[in-house]
This record gives structure tokens, C-alpha cells and sequence, in this order.
């Protein structure tokens, strides 16, 4: 009875890790821009929905585009930072 109690919270236990573990590696990086992007894109979605995914500056400025379209809030200046932002972090690689 106590070995199937302590293998249910060691798996818990590990469970629990493995979903910080995704969470810190979904985080977005430090740099010029980050609060920006935290501030503007968090009124509709997790900012840290661009982890994994990598455009063009020309892609990423269709993107801000279309989100500035469904309503996104906020300044040219603020939209400009947000795209150099996601440019440089989040760039096209060249087998994409």
C-alpha cells in the first residue's frame, strides 16, 4: 500500500517538472522589445504564443498587421519594437 502511494506521488512529482520545465522553455527571450510584446499581445493571447514558430520581418509584420486588424491596442511605435522584436528572436531559419 505504501509503495503504490509513494510511485503515485513520484509520479506527480515528475509530472509536475516536466510541465515547469515547458514552461520555462515557452518563455520569451530577454531583449529590447520583450515588455512590449508582453504588454501589447497579452489583451488577446499568451505572448508567448510566437515560441516555436519563425518568419521574415516581412512575415512578422503581416502578422502585426492582421492582429492590428482583429483589434489589437497600441502605437505605431509600439507595433514597429514589437515586429524588430520578433524579427530578431523568432527569424526565419533556411530550412523553413
Amino acid at each position: 500500500m505504501h509503495i503504490a502511494f509513494a510511485v503515485a506521488t513520484l509520479l506527480a512529482i515528475l509530472s509536475a517538472a516536466r510541465l515547469l520545465a515547458a514552461a520555462d522553455a515557452a518563455q520569451l527571450p530577454e531583449g529590447a522589445g520583450k515588455a512590449t510584446v508582453q504588454k501589447v499581445c497579452s489583451g488577446c493571447h499568451a505572448p508567448e504564443i510566437v515560441v516555436g514558430r519563425h518568419e521574415t520581418k516581412d512575415g512578422w509584420e503581416r502578422i502585426v498587421s492582421s492582429m492590428v486588424d482583429k483589434g489589437a491596442n497600441g502605437t505605431d511605435d509600439e507595433f514597429n519594437t514589437i515586429i524588430d522584436y520578433l524579427a530578431t528572436h523568432f527569424p526565419q531559419t533556411k530550412t523553413e
